[in-house]
């Protein structure tokens, strides 16, 4: 069935023209249709009264929508009903309209379609949808219909995360805690917006009442990095807690690789004439899912530089074993669990007396040494596996050379030239 094309129109409930040839009556008269005497509804004897004269609102604005759906609203005023075609005319023309009738279905609703339409995500990502949207954001706001959420109340609920203790699921015994973190809040947030600018995009809201919230703001510690004596000395207590550590926590350190992508390796991925490591797949825990194999996070491979010291590691390692093996086996020959590697992690760490640290050090640890050596940008985001050197130079801007002293000696050597030159004059301040 063809759909009807869009249109508008304001129409008089009450009243209607008389039609060609129609006998009217006048209301003395008595028969029907009369016309209508009533001075405040136009002039008197002009307009035709409708079975409605003087029941409910005069004025209905009526308009078809982009699916071809007739949809009317009543109103007391011509004006009022005016305004709003205007408004429909503008968001039809715009592409921004929303049936309002559509805003009736839940959030959760939306929030199930938007969730499988997300076809191309990783499962730890899609696992972290999940797990907030069932402990922040859906015992908040599932059973609440699109159309009643507005902004005032998510900006009032954004900070009630925040701030108040009773947000949190675990609660803790410590009075000085508030709401959730920061970085939970912002989280929480962001799949709202999402879910919403789903429901934009789908036409069942105009706009989406979570933009522009106020959220709250994310602390920014800069990552700590080791010097290579530290890292010596980390591998060295790493492998009194069990041999395989030694080459693990080198090959993070210089190989600037996650830890799942570590984990991820196999032994035909070590490249011993090249010194490379072929990093192409990472390895994360999912919840109710175990071990997860799938690309690395920016979806790209890359070919991570190791030092001959660590290729002559590896080879010892790798001897006699099969191609595809992992190159760092567990008990069941599957990928190393992060927290087997960070418990034995913390335990080293702590013999060397060493604070602060995580494994995630090791990463920035490898972008550091690699700009410490003087590798460019480039070579630094290639080893790293960043998208870009723009991300690279964001993460480690602390550790490139400071050009503000350089610049300030060449500008006094300029200066004190041209005062031993001659002397400054008012012309060449621009006065006189």
């Amino acid at each position: 069935m063809q759909k009807r094309s869009s249109r508008v129109g304001v129409e008089d409930r009450w009243h209607r023209s008389a039609r060609r040839d129609e006998q009217v009556h006048y209301p003395a008269d008595g028969g029907a249709p009369t016309w209508c005497m009533d001075p405040k509804h136009g002039t008197q004897g002009s307009l035709v009264c409708t079975a409605r004269h003087g029941q409910g609102k005069r004025w209905l604005a009526r308009w078809v929508d982009d699916d071809g759906q007739e949809r009317a609203r009543s109103f007391d005023r011509k004006s009022q009903a005016q305004a709003h075609i205007a408004e429909i005319t503008t968001r039809l023309t715009s592409g921004s309209y929303a049936d309002p009738h559509r805003g009736a279905i839940t959030f959760e609703t939306v929030a199930t379609d938007w969730l499988a339409s997300k076809v191309n995500l990783k499962p730890k990502t899609t696992a972290g949808y999940q797990s907030i949207l069932q402990t922040v954001v859906l015992p908040k706001w599932g059973e609440v219909k699109l159309k009643d959420l507005d902004h005032a109340g998510i900006q009032q609920w954004v900070s009630w995360l925040a701030r108040n203790p009773a947000a949190r699921t675990r609660k803790s015994t410590d009075t000085h805690r508030t709401g959730l973190s920061p970085a939970r809040v912002i989280h929480a947030h962001q799949v709202l917006h999402q879910v919403l600018r789903y429901a934009v995009r789908s036409k069942l809201i105009a706009v989406n009442p979570a933009a522009d919230i106020q959220l709250p703001r994310k602390d920014t510690k800069r990552d700590k990095a080791l010097s290579a004596q530290q890292v010596a000395a980390l591998a060295d207590a790493a492998a009194d807690c069990h041999p395989m550590m030694r080459v693990m926590v080198y090959a993070l350190a210089y190989g600037g690789m996650r830890y799942g992508e570590l984990a991820a390796l196999r032994v035909c991925d070590v490249h011993l004439q090249r010194r490379r490591l072929h990093v192409a797949r990472s390895v994360t825990a999912v919840a109710k899912q175990g071990h997860v194999e799938s690309d690395t996070k920016t979806h790209q491979e890359r070919m991570a530089p190791i030092p001959t010291f660590l290729a002559d590691m590896l080879t010892d390692h790798i001897r006699g074993r099969g191609a595809g093996e992992r190159l760092f086996p567990h008990r069941d020959g599957g990928p190393i669990p992060l927290d087997w590697f960070a418990w034995r992690f913390q335990r080293a760490c702590d013999a060397i007396g060493l604070e602060g640290v995580t494994p995630k050090t090791l990463r920035h640890t490898a972008g550091s040494l690699a700009l410490e050596t003087g590798a460019s940008l480039a070579t630094t985001s290639q080893l790293l596996g960043h998208k870009n050197p723009f991300i690279t130079a964001s993460v480690y801007s602390h550790s490139l050379p400071d050009g503000l002293d350089t610049l300030a000696i060449e500008m006094d050597k300029m200066a004190r030239t041209a005062g031993n030159r001659r002397e400054v004059t008012p012309g060449d301040l621009g006065i006189g």
